[in-house]
């Protein structure tokens, strides 16, 4: 099958988070058809709620379907693991497209489509490499491609795979990673980030009379000049180079605020939805009690009816942890080497300012991660949301050649 014609179908699967069967089902069928140990399963969203590690959710969902297929090579060797999720982002009003959001229309060299970005071109790109070795396993090592659901609500099909066994030596994720060039980066840092609901309480009364109630907006607004010190102090920390580039690499968001009933009233209540960065080299815990410390403090310095009723802060959605691979590494290295035999200049090394898989493949196994794909990140969660064929086929030619040159094929 074609990449175009196999990129489209993909794509014309609607996958949303939390609805990716029948996009892990055309996966897996086209894996047995490839060859190979295939395991596809369904992984219990229970028994993934009761694990330590648990990283949330921003979506309800009883299962989570996963595919996972390995050849084995010729001789002992590294485990390579190509690793992509298959959910997307809902895509929003279909008449602010130019195409159908799940259509895989294609113009020129762009193919058009919810998820082409984000990341089903690099899933392609990565199934075109495993195909690849299996029609020619003379390599050292064994080569897995994994399908996963549930990266943009927190990474919860990649811990279903860890948790089912899979142990890799060395993971590539496809993010798209590309510039305006279409070029991809290689992304060896992100940040990590969590999400909470905050919930501030106000007194009630009427307008007219507003200085004998308090205001939960009021409150609010308080609690948020903290948090935007605590993100100035936190970015003003950090060291890494490759995320001091960004400019705000652990950014602090608003994005929903919900309070009051009626304009002539006060605001009794007020609840909000936040997102913090998580630092490199920080736990998930250590995080959490910085982003509390915060609001506790904001609350107790403000006095009087903020300090005697405190916001109160809950986990909500996913949870990412910052990730780094060291830029000398050898996967680092071979994936730089090989850009710059395809595309004619060496992967730039980079960071982003937010989460994905590769922190769950950095902190729980010993595995050497580099992210780097097709597509523009910022064309990602938009209308007319695209990739490159070219660079998809590119891609996919650079990821060979980078497993090729580390398992001596």
């Amino acid at each position: 099958m074609e990449l175009a014609e196999r990129l489209a179908a993909l794509v014309r699967v609607p996958s949303v988070t939390g609805d990716e069967g029948a996009a892990i089902a055309l996966l897996t069928t086209w894996l047995r058809n490839i060859g190979g140990e295939v395991d596809a399963f369904v992984a219990s969203m229970a028994e993934l709620e009761a694990d330590p590690d648990y990283p949330g959710r921003e979506v309800e969902r009883d299962d989570v379907p996963v595919v996972c297929a390995t050849i084995e090579g010729s001789t002992p060797g590294p485990h390579f693991l190509l690793t992509g999720h298959v959910d997307v982002v809902p895509p929003g009003d279909p008449s602010a497209w130019h195409h159908d959001p799940f259509s895989g229309a294609i113009e020129g060299d762009r193919l058009y489509g919810r998820g082409t970005a984000d990341m089903k071109g690099g899933l392609i790109a990565l199934l075109g490499v495993y195909e690849a070795f299996a029609r020619a396993p003379d390599f050292a090592g064994a080569l897995t491609f994994l399908a996963v659901p549930g990266e943009e609500d927190g990474g919860t099909g990649t811990l279903a795979a860890i948790r089912r066994g899979v142990q890799p030596d060395l993971v590539v994720i496809p993010e798209p990673t590309a510039g305006d060039d279409d070029v991809p980066k290689a992304v060896v840092a992100h940040a990590g980030a969590l999400v909470y609901r905050v919930e501030v309480d106000g007194r009630p009364a009427h307008a007219a009379f507003r200085r004998e109630g308090e205001s939960a907006l009021s409150a609010f607004e308080t609690i948020h000049r903290a948090l935007e010190v605590a993100e100035r102090e936190l970015n003003e920390g950090e060291r890494d180079a490759l995320m001091r580039a960004l400019g705000l690499p652990y950014p602090t968001n608003v994005g929903v605020i919900r309070g009051g009933e009626w304009a002539s009233t006060v605001m009794d209540a007020l609840v909000a939805e936040i997102r913090v960065g998580v630092a490199l080299g920080e736990s998930i815990a250590d995080a959490d009690q910085r982003v509390r410390d915060t609001v506790e403090r904001a609350a107790e310095r403000a006095g009087g009816w903020l300090a005697a009723h405190p916001p109160r802060l809950v986990r909500s959605g996913g949870t990412y942890r910052a990730a780094r691979t060291p830029s000398d590494h050898a996967l680092v290295r071979a994936i730089t080497e090989a850009s710059a035999e395809v595309f004619g200049a060496p992967a730039e090394h980079a960071a982003m300012p937010y989460g994905c898989d590769m922190g769950q493949w950095r902190h729980h196994t010993d595995a050497a991660v580099v992210v780097y794909g097709p597509g523009r990140a910022r064309v990602a969660h938009t209308f007319d949301e695209w990739v490159s064929l070219e660079a998809v086929a590119r891609t996919t030619e650079v990821i060979t050649r980078t497993v090729r040159r580390l398992a001596r094929a």
